[in-house]
């Protein structure tokens, strides 16, 4: 059925409000060029209200006398803790950190960043488009050693150059479309991204992610995902960590089971005692200093984390909550 023009306008601008309507930019071919993890942004956009009543009631869910009353109201904010900190640290059924889910938004991550964080099992992801409009505009992330070469950040600006005046022809020549368009584009590119994820597979994700065996903006996107949490929910961001942290030694070169399969970088220095001499590449993936700095986030260091081993330790937002 063909639509009338006062139709079509109104389709378009409902499209504009909802954000579905094209980028239609066939111009601007700005490049911001970003060095290592500096602009990466992360907004949490929903969270439990109370996270540790949920978890305290599906642990207690077994138990309970035939007309299995609400267990929280009945139990003191010391002991309410103690089952939840229990929970969490996986000592006890895991369906209270199932049952909570968080989401987030990412913003300017690379697209091999995302690529890495959609592997993650049970959460749901929904990216900005590289088919659906023009990602003429599209900054590029740089990692530091390329940025800090002033011959290769060069090659790399004439490189980037080169890519948006061909993407540029495509579609002022109307020779093909978004979608042909992007085939150029570099892994390096910025790529926005939602995505929706209960704690438990939050744990999972953190303990792969937060290790500097993983590329910077990879790292420093799970550092960003761990402040928002932290910044509500200290107990349960300090249960986030990287794998080797709960370990107590350096297992990098163990990502794929063994060294047989992986072993591409040399330890992060959180664990040095225990690190391989067996790597391709004699540094690590990431430097934790360097991200804090570019980041502004302080990620514990192993002796940091907190044991939490009375209610009066916890931080005063997370007591409030249990006093509810």
């Amino acid at each position: 059925m063909l639509l009338t023009e006062e139709e079509i306008k109104a389709k378009n601008e409902l499209r504009r409000q909802m954000k579905t309507l094209p980028e239609l930019n066939t111009e601007d071919d700005t490049t911001i060029i970003y060095e290592g993890v500096k602009g990466i942004e992360v907004q949490m956009i929903d969270y439990p209200k109370n996270p540790y009543r949920l978890i305290y009631e599906f642990a207690t869910a077994t138990w309970g006398p035939e007309d299995y009353p609400e267990n929280w109201p009945e139990t003191s904010p010391e002991n309410r803790f103690y089952v939840v900190r229990n929970a969490i640290r996986g000592k006890a059924l895991p369906l209270g950190l199932e049952a909570i889910k968080f989401s987030f938004i990412v913003r300017k991550a690379s697209r091999s960043a995302f690529d890495q964080h959609a592997r993650q099992r049970l959460a749901t992801f929904a990216s900005q488009g590289v088919r659906d409009n023009s990602r003429l505009a599209a900054g590029f992330r740089c990692p530091d050693e390329i940025y800090n070469d002033p011959g290769l950040l060069s090659d790399v600006k004439e490189y980037l150059k080169l890519y948006k005046l061909l993407y540029k022809k495509i579609l002022q020549r109307g020779i093909g479309s978004f979608q042909t368009a992007r085939s150029l584009m570099p892994m390096g590119m910025t790529h926005s991204y939602k995505f929706a994820v209960d704690y438990l597979a939050m744990k999972s994700y953190m303990a792969q992610r937060l290790s500097a065996v993983e590329q910077s903006d990879t790292v420093a996107t799970a550092i960003l995902v761990w402040d928002q949490v932290n910044k509500k929910f200290p107990l349960l961001a300090n249960e986030l960590r990287p794998r080797c942290d709960f370990a107590g030694k350096c297992i990098c070169h163990q990502g794929d089971g063994s060294e047989l399969f992986g072993a591409l970088f040399k330890g992060c220095g959180r664990f040095p005692t225990s690190e391989s001499n067996y790597y391709t590449f004699n540094r690590s993936s990431s430097d934790y200093n360097t991200l804090e700095k570019q980041t502004g986030v302080h990620l514990p260091w192993p002796n940091e984390w907190k044991n939490y081993d009375k209610f009066e330790e916890l931080e005063d937002k997370d007591k409030l909550l249990f006093n509810e």
